[in-house]
């Protein structure tokens, strides 16, 4: 609908995504719980901004 199917709208390789990897999954795990969740991968605009030292 706002005509960026060639650059968003997937998880695709070219793409731009937002996109954060958490330690859990955050359907499951209780709202109070939430804010203290890791973040392992955040990704802005298609690129990594970081990754944890776990990975």
């Amino acid at each position: 609908m706002a005509g960026e199917e060639q650059i968003a709208g997937r998880i695709a390789l070219g793409h731009r995504a937002d996109l954060t990897v958490l330690v859990d999954d955050p359907l499951t795990v209780a709202a109070t719980e939430l804010p203290q969740l890791p973040v392992l991968v955040p990704a802005v605009d298609g690129g990594v901004t970081r990754r944890d030292a776990s990975l």
